[in-house]
């Protein structure tokens, strides 16, 4: 329609035809321009995780500060140019209109509101107490069943968590727990996390769907196609043929490093948001197995002892004791796991109960859990005591 307009007035004036694209361009500067300014000059940024702290201007400077509470009210409205551009107004007030706060021109509105419902479930040391029953009796503190994530929410607000409103554990009553075995150390670092410092990873104790309580996860983990598993929480590159026995080579292969990309969702979880979907490599050592076989050992895995390597082998009674002291809820629920690795063809590689992984049609309905690299200082047990698995 612009362009029959501008060619109008062009024949109109006089002016070559050819020369009207100029008059378009020109009219879509405002346009582009007004884009522009508003996804660079406007800024919310989340300080202390308590705190909201707006920017504004090519030269940012701070213009105001609102602390979040539970008692803050959001909502977030999109005029038909926000919704393709992704820009809306986000409005909070604490009980009447009169305390109403409209930011405008806000970039990936729905974003920010889901992290603002975060921040506003309350502090990681919150804890649930019941009035006391009697005069003078303390009130001591209980857990609640914390709200679940879902499928539907991660996809549209592009954030997820394993519990809103969730009783943690003081740091001073945190006690973590240092399980031996011959492929490094395996530490439950009693908030709901995995750490081994062999691998360099840690890992959420179980599949994401379930909550944490303070004690342990309840629930019920998400089951999904792989599809919605990478869009999500991030696939690497597909290497392999389709056979489920993954040698060296294809382990070299699926390594982070070589094109993993982020998923479209953040994990907000113990503390940490950087949580993904591990490669088919990483879901190889979330538990102490080591891969035994004859066309694919190495020269120190063929020199290990037939007891050496019946404890590093999944069937040994060991390393099956430790799995399931780490991970008890993965083996209660018995949920099978994507990794971020696929194949092609159809196929993908995948947990389903037995080491190693193997290949799956990426139909299948199957669970995630997510891992993250250690960077240092993640140990925030004051106390770690060593503990030996029975078997």
């Amino acid at each position: 329609m612009q362009r029959e307009l501008f060619d109008g007035l062009a024949q109109r004036l006089g002016i070559p035809v050819e020369l009207s694209g100029l008059g378009l361009a020109i009219a879509l500067v405002p346009i582009l321009a007004g884009v522009i300014y508003h996804r660079y000059t406007h800024a919310y940024e989340i300080e202390n995780g308590r705190k909201l702290r707006l920017l504004a201007g090519f030269i940012s400077r701070v213009k105001r500060e609102f602390p979040l509470t539970d008692k803050v009210q959001t909502d977030m409205g999109q005029t038909i140019a926000g919704r393709l551009l992704n820009y809306g107004t986000i409005a909070f007030w604490t009980g009447d209109d009169r305390s109403r706060l409209e930011w405008r021109n806000t970039s990936d509105p729905d974003r920010v509101i889901a992290y603002l419902d975060l921040l506003k479930s309350g502090p990681q040391g919150t804890s649930y107490a019941p009035a006391a029953h009697q005069a003078g009796e303390t009130a001591r503190p209980v857990s609640r069943m914390p709200e679940p994530p879902t499928l539907k929410e991660a996809k549209s607000a592009k954030v997820t968590h394993f519990g809103k409103s969730v009783e943690y554990k003081d740091l001073k009553d945190m006690v973590a727990q240092r399980i031996r075995t011959p492929l490094g150390d395996y530490i439950d670092n009693d908030d709901g996390t995995v750490s081994h410092a062999d691998s360099g990873l840690m890992w959420l104790r179980a599949p994401w769907g379930m909550v944490w309580t303070g004690s342990g996860f309840a629930g019920e983990p998400i089951r999904m196609k792989w599809s919605d598993a990478t869009d999500l929480f991030g696939v690497g590159t597909a290497v392999g043929s389709t056979m489920a026995y993954m040698g060296s080579g294809k382990r070299v292969a699926s390594a982070f490093e070589h094109g993993y990309r982020k998923g479209k969702c953040v994990i907000d979880a113990a503390g940490y948001t950087d949580w993904r979907l591990p490669t088919a490599a990483e879901l190889d050592q979330f538990v102490p197995f080591h891969h035994r076989r004859d066309d694919d050992m190495s020269e120190a895995e063929a020199a290990m002892s037939e007891d050496d390597a019946y404890l590093w082998g999944w069937k040994g009674k060991a390393s099956f004791a430790v799995a399931k002291r780490l991970y008890p809820e993965l083996f209660e629920t018995n949920v099978h796991l994507w990794t971020a690795t696929g194949l092609g063809g159809g196929l993908a590689w995948a947990y389903d109960g037995h080491m190693p992984v193997g290949d799956f049609k990426v139909g299948d309905l199957r669970g995630a859990l997510f891992v993250r690299r250690l960077t240092g200082g993640e140990m925030r047990a004051p106390e770690t005591v060593d503990e030996e698995v029975a078997w």
